[in-house]
């Protein structure tokens, strides 16, 4: 078994190289770090929700690498546990996941929230054995702030109920971005922070704001230190 999941993992990592999509393999031990972690949290959760669990990662800053983040902890979800994940871009004004995989502006979450694609158009495989990804569609960071987020919960149970987690790449934590919408129907949320950025204020106030959603803050990740 262990060596079947290895030969599987090798063939991911060449076609996802292929594309010019491979995730990190220098930090490739960190995230798979990551992702025992966060199977570790969600353990309790599987016992008691009938429906995926559902993780943002987002940041304080620009630049802080919280897609690149996103991505690779998809991965290794996918790489330790052979569990179906999706990769859902929320991001709206960066586009990241799907620009990488050549997908870019093309419908996916916002339109699947306002009703005019459904999901089985939208989603689309990737390189890596069980990850999929949802782009965030054509809307913008503005346009996003008006999207019905109160129907995740249903898309979720009902729609995307294959997936053991969905991994949301959100925007970064401000009033101006769709983050604050988003985060009050996931489970529990990353942060990711530069290492040279890290302000504990800041740190402080984004727990309290997720705490007072109900949402929980299941790590920090240090980036470029």
């Amino acid at each position: 078994m262990i060596e079947d999941i290895t030969n599987r993992d090798q063939k991911d990592r060449q076609r996802a190289k292929r594309m010019g999509v491979a995730p990190s393999a220098s930090l490739r031990r960190h995230f798979m770090s990551l992702a025992r972690q966060v199977r570790r949290w969600s353990a309790s959760k599987t016992e008691i929700i009938d429906r995926p669990v559902t993780i943002g990662v987002t940041s304080l800053n620009s630049g802080a690498g919280k897609s690149t983040v996103s991505y690779n902890l998809s991965a290794a979800m996918c790489s330790i546990g052979r569990t179906a994940t999706l990769l859902v871009e929320s991001d709206f004004g960066s586009h990241y996941i799907t620009r990488r995989l050549g997908q870019a502006r093309s419908a996916g979450l916002s339109e699947v929230l306002i009703g005019v694609a459904e999901v089985d158009d939208v989603v689309h495989e990737t390189p890596i054995t069980d990850l999929h990804v949802l782009g965030s569609g054509r809307k913008s960071d503005q346009e996003a702030l008006e999207l019905p987020f109160d129907l995740l919960p249903e898309l979720a149970s009902k729609q995307l109920s294959e997936y053991g987690y969905l991994i949301f790449d959100l925007p970064m934590a401000s009033p101006l971005t769709a983050c604050d919408a988003i985060t009050p129907y996931l489970d529990g949320v990353i942060l990711t922070v530069e290492a040279n950025q890290i302000d504990h204020r800041l740190i402080n106030r984004f727990r309290k704001n997720a705490e007072s959603f109900g949402v929980e803050i299941i790590g920090l990740v240090i980036n470029k230190s």
